[in-house]
């Protein structure tokens, strides 16, 4: 017998399920996800605070791996969540600004600039993607023009997932889903993207090395075990964004088939065999 853990990082509630390798889920928790509104001059502005979401992701893991006869035949565990929102952590990793989350509308000048200076055919030709308010390279203008003394200490944004794995087994990464969020990411080449870093002047050293989906990022270290529960030395597997990853067990990953996710967001799926 063998257990995958799956841990999703979502807008509602932050998840922990554990499966038999067949599918089958057998244990289960989660803990809500808090929105904040922190700052009394900007009352529309929200963040997630880091703390709650790996206080949360700690709990609910702690909980499921709490319900199996033998934690000891957990196999991996990989994280999922939602997109976009990233912290920016120091050179020893210590969080130094919390989440902006993708209900903050603080970076609509940011957005502007994107569209006039960039523009949406250009954005879409490289990174087959829209321009949102809460995209990760606007968060970064947005840091740069209003906060610049905690960029320059920045040493990685980390993306939602990326924080978790990281507080995981402390490495650093993100997989293309998610790079694929932040406006800054070459689908076809699958790498970041020289021309829209060049254009936007964002540098490069901020951002997490992109990799597939499925790569062994590392083991939980003996901090994460103790506070979660999971075996230390379980595989950390590197996973990716939430509804892309529901598109496996669904099949929508064979071109021709749909998938209609509705949660917080409703996202209407499918894959091609090439880019648009």
């Amino acid at each position: 017998m063998c257990y995958l853990v799956g841990i999703d990082v979502g807008s509602t509630n932050l998840k922990t399920v554990i499966y038999e390798l067949g599918g089958k889920a057998v244990a289960q928790a989660s803990r809500p996800t808090q929105l904040f509104h922190p700052y009394p001059e900007h009352p529309d502005w929200a963040v997630w605070q880091p703390e709650q979401i790996w206080d949360g992701v700690c709990q609910a893991t702690r909980q499921a791996v709490g319900q199996l006869d033998d934690p000891g035949k957990i196999c991996g565990v990989a994280v999922t969540g939602m997109g976009m929102d990233g912290v920016p952590v120091d050179a020893v990793g210590q969080t130094l600004y919390p989440f902006i989350s993708w209900h903050c509308p603080r970076t609509e000048p940011q957005q502007r600039w994107w569209l006039e200076h960039i523009g949406p055919q250009r954005q879409f030709r490289i990174g087959g993607n829209q321009i949102w308010v809460f995209n990760t390279a606007l968060r970064l203008l947005w840091m740069r023009q209003h906060e610049p003394e905690i960029l320059n200490r920045t040493h990685k944004w980390l993306l939602i997932e990326d924080f978790v794995n990281f507080r995981l087994c402390g490495q650093y990464a993100t997989d293309y889903s998610m790079a694929s969020t932040t406006l800054l990411f070459d689908q076809r080449r699958r790498c970041w993207s020289e021309e829209l870093l060049a254009a936007s002047g964002i540098d490069r050293q901020l951002l997490c090395d992109p990799l597939p989906a499925g790569t062994r990022l590392g083991e939980v270290h003996a901090e994460a075990a103790d506070a979660t529960g999971l075996p230390q030395g379980t595989p950390v597997v590197l996973g990716g964004h939430d509804y892309c990853c529901g598109m496996l067990p669904t099949g929508a990953f064979r071109p021709g088939v749909v998938l209609d996710v509705i949660g917080t967001w409703e996202m209407v799926v499918t894959a091609l065999s090439e880019p648009v």
